[in-house]
């Protein structure tokens, strides 16, 4: 009975080091792509503003589906969305606002950014008429 206890305690801390680690690893690309996409604009973000995109990447990372982590282009957003993100990954962190409804928000952001960056690279108009 002691052995089964200490086998799933166990088993369940194996669980979250590998979630742990995954996540890591997911960050740590997430990042260089980004720093990639920005080139020379990377180096204005203050190390606060990295720190907020890690968490924040860490969060979108763990709330969401592979299959939509791996569909957000993190080398399509420009500095000022970056900005956006990060001034909401600290509010998130800090005032402890609405969880959902911030991920929500920052997921959208890099959907709309993506989506941008494709519209302008067919030559179309990412504005309505």
């Amino acid at each position: 009975m002691i052995e089964s206890a200490s086998r799933t305690s166990s088993d369940e801390s194996l669980g979250m080091r590998v979630f742990e680690v995954s996540k890591q690893r997911a960050v740590e690309r997430c990042i260089s792509r980004w720093r990639n996409g920005l080139r020379a604009d990377w180096m204005q973000l203050s190390q606060d503003d990295i720190a907020n995109l890690r968490w924040i990447a860490g969060e979108v990372w763990a709330a969401r589906t592979r299959e939509e982590w791996d569909s957000l282009h993190f080398s399509k957003i420009d500095l000022q969305h970056t900005r956006v993100i990060a001034a909401h990954a600290d509010r998130l962190r800090r005032h402890r606002v609405n969880h959902a409804q911030t991920l929500d928000a920052v997921v959208d952001i890099l959907h709309a950014a993506r989506d941008a960056t494709y519209a302008a690279e067919r030559g179309e108009d990412s504005l309505p008429c």
